[in-house]
């Protein structure tokens, strides 16, 4: 009897040192999952979309106990988040999401105040100092020795199927490019990782921008229509299953991967236009990125790529 009621105050007392620490305050760079206690198994409570402001309250081994809403609850502490410093602006956007003067030195109202913004920071117009490109932040990381997760190493990793995920490509030696999980036949991840694999050497500015726009790139059927799933940043890419992996077709999934990962910034920056002006600015990402790669267009993409800017107001030019 007396060793259960010292367990259950050893207990109580790492709860309340966890709740009696001091408070701070971050920033959410994911969809953070928050829970009813601090555990896989505990219910989902809510789900904190990315800027969304959380005050810190206390931990447990690795949890964060968050106060929000008027209620307790617990985060993974391993998930993507920054951490706000004492003086800095809480209601302002994560920097790691910033692609737009509209976010640093002007208050935007309308569609085209918001496209002048992106295009002027993409030119370093802004009259403040403008923010860099979004990076990739790395996750708040184990001890090395105890890392059995890619989620612990070089992904970003929100939801349950993350952590599994990443569990799993640990186990494969598959922790390469972080952020990044890769669903698919053997070839379509080689074809994918070729594919980063490019950026990151040739164009190591695009490979962050595409890191930090999608989560997850996924092979689906090939009689299916390619496409960005924003909720989960989530790019489903169709292909077949048998295919050679070559210089063109590495170049285009490339580029397609900037096109997907610009339509999740610029959502994510607020821009909300559709049909052709939303596919303008990406499809000139797309071209930029191209031509970096392949600066005399042997596989003659950047005149396709240009053909369309050209023609994008014009339907029979659509091809999404």
């Amino acid at each position: 009897m007396k060793a259960r009621l010292f367990a259950v105050m050893l207990v109580a007392f790492a709860l309340c040192s966890a709740a009696s620490a001091q408070a701070y305050f971050i920033r959410a760079e994911g969809r953070n999952n928050l829970r009813s206690c601090a555990g896989f198994g505990c219910r989902v409570v809510e789900t904190a979309p990315v800027g969304t402001v959380l005050e810190v309250v206390g931990e447990y081994n690795r949890w964060l106990k968050i106060s929000h809403n008027g209620a307790e609850v617990w985060m993974a502490n391993w998930i993507d988040y920054t951490r706000i410093e004492p003086g800095e602006p809480v209601s302002s956007p994560p920097a790691s999401n910033v692609d737009n003067c509209c976010f640093v030195d002007r208050q935007c109202s309308s569609d085209e105040e918001w496209t002048g913004g992106f295009w002027a920071f993409q030119n370093n117009q802004c009259a403040a100092p403008a923010a860099s490109l979004p990076q990739t932040s790395s996750p708040a990381s184990a001890d090395p020795s105890q890392a059995d997760n890619c989620c612990f190493l070089d992904w970003l990793c929100v939801t349950d199927d993350d952590w599994l995920s990443g569990f799993q490509a640990f186990q494969n030696n598959q922790c390469k490019h972080p952020g990044v999980i890769i669903e698919g036949s053997e070839d379509f991840i080689t074809w994918v990782e070729a594919a980063l694999d490019m950026l990151k050497d040739r164009a190591p500015q695009w490979y962050d921008y595409v890191i930090s726009g999608l989560d997850k790139i996924e092979m689906i059927p090939a009689v299916q229509r390619s496409g960005i799933l924003i909720d989960t940043r989530t790019y489903v890419k169709a292909s077949a299953h048998n295919f050679v992996t070559t210089f063109r077709r590495v170049i285009q999934l490339a580029g397609g991967m900037v096109h997907e990962a610009c339509h999740v910034h610029l959502w994510y920056s607020g821009f909300r236009e559709t049909g052709w002006r939303n596919e303008l600015p990406c499809v000139q990402m797309q071209l930029e990125v191209t031509e970096a790669l392949d600066p005399f267009d042997r596989t003659g993409l950047g005149s396709w790529l240009q053909d369309i800017i050209e023609n994008i107001e014009n339907p029979e030019y659509w091809w999404w």
